[in-house]
């Protein structure tokens, strides 16, 4: 059970097929002996875009971490405690960090470095002490020279508790703007600041970032040791990615209420749309496309969001819908559970198998690969998650449910 909320139907599902989709990138990314990415024909301009994985996380977090926060706005309830809060994101994200940053920065020798032309390594972490103070810490993305270093993937990590220490000051501010307001739908627009200030952040981010990159003397792709990279992989270039995930939190607490009823159909307009804008987005970033591309980010964060949308908004007919309960069949679920280890293990090991001889090239060596990947990834991310991550979040304080929270009278009948 999560600290705070319900369970939902089908999120550790989404939650394995985001992480899934990204092992299987970097598998066909780093995992052939010469780093040269098989080709599958026509299949093959599809692989760059399984690191979507990286924005449906983001959105996910947008929603679970602000419904609770929302909940309490819209229904003038007493708000998650924000000293517990940052205390369960501790716990949850930390420990099993550290201890995947040590087996494979220091004990397997298989973390990224820079050398002395701040080209990528491969090395230990012990060789490096300030590279390894300030991956611990998880502030390795903010200095060109350490950016990228560590675990690879890492680096979502530190957008992700720049959004955690954002979300409590814009859900303070959600509830300064709602004791003013006399109505429901006053109190709505109170939770609506916050992910309109973080969608106004991104895209501004985003827009200097641009402006970085076309008067400075640096490369286009956003992983080089320059201040651009910095700001590629920064939250103020990425807040924007988080805003689709929180407005569904808010749309999932009147749907919740019975203040809104989507019609019958929507699901299907919903995944009409979903294709229709990915589509778009290769389109219109065919030259740029992955992650880190300012228009390919903000553009396919509406598709994964629509997506989120369709499994955990309520469904307007007695019947389930079939999604969420494909997505939590027992294997999506068991991977889901293990995800966050499963993210944070697969790029080492793949550095690692690489440089031990034992990947082999070419198609057929891609699906060897991918098979020993997932194995030996899968069963670290189980031994991480029941002795790491599992005593950790044991530890963690239940906040009240939003779903439990007391809708009073005012809430249910206020427009």
């Amino acid at each position: 059970m999560p600290s705070s909320g319900s369970r939902l139907p089908g999120i550790e599902g989404l939650r394995a097929i985001a992480a899934g989709s990204i092992l299987i990138f970097h598998g066909w990314r780093y995992g052939s002996p010469d780093q040269l990415p098989p080709q599958f024909g026509p299949l093959t301009s599809i692989m760059p875009h399984l690191s979507l994985g990286v924005i449906l996380f983001f959105c996910l977090s947008g929603f679970l971490l602000y419904r609770p926060f929302a909940a309490a706005v819209l229904r003038s309830t007493p708000g998650p405690g924000i000293r517990i809060y940052l205390r369960n994101r501790a716990l949850r994200i930390l420990p099993a960090y550290w201890v995947i940053l040590f087996v494979t920065g220091v004990v397997l020798n298989a973390a990224l470095l820079r050398d002395g032309s701040s080209e990528m390594e491969l090395g230990s972490l012990a060789g490096q002490p300030a590279t390894l103070a300030k991956n611990v810490a998880l502030v390795h993305s903010y200095d060109p020279q350490t950016l990228l270093t560590g675990i690879g993937p890492a680096w979502s990590l530190v957008i992700e508790i720049a959004f955690y220490a954002t979300l409590p000051l814009l859900a303070m501010l959600a509830v300064l703007l709602a004791r003013r307001a006399r109505t429901r739908g006053g109190r709505r627009l109170a939770t609506l600041v916050g992910p309109l200030v973080l969608l106004a952040l991104g895209l501004l981010g985003k827009a200097f970032a641009h402006f970085v990159r076309a008067h400075s003397d640096v490369g286009s792709s956003g992983w080089g040791a320059d201040w651009y990279s910095v700001l590629a992989r920064s939250f103020l270039t990425n807040a924007d990615l988080f805003v689709f995930g929180m407005l569904l939190a808010v749309l999932h607490t009147d749907i919740e209420d019975g203040l809104l009823r989507l019609p019958r159909w929507w699901r299907y307009a919903a995944a009409v749309a979903a294709g229709a804008v990915a589509l778009a987005a290769v389109h219109i970033t065919s030259n740029t496309t992955g992650i880190g591309d300012a228009k390919y980010d903000t553009l396919m964060t509406i598709p994964c969001g629509l997506l989120l949308a369709i499994v955990v908004l309520p469904d307007p007919t007695p019947a389930r819908h079939w999604l969420p309960g494909l997505l939590d069949s027992r294997p999506l679920v068991a991977i889901g559970l293990v995800s966050y280890s499963l993210f944070l293990w697969h790029e080492p090991l793949v550095h690692w198998l690489r440089e031990q001889g034992l990947t082999l090239a070419g198609t057929g060596g891609f699906v060897v690969n991918l098979m020993v990947l997932t194995m030996v990834t899968g069963l670290l991310s189980w031994l991480t998650y029941r002795y790491v991550e599992v005593p950790a979040m044991s530890r963690r304080r239940r906040q009240a449910p939003p779903s439990d929270l007391a809708v009073s009278e005012q809430a249910r009948a206020a427009p």
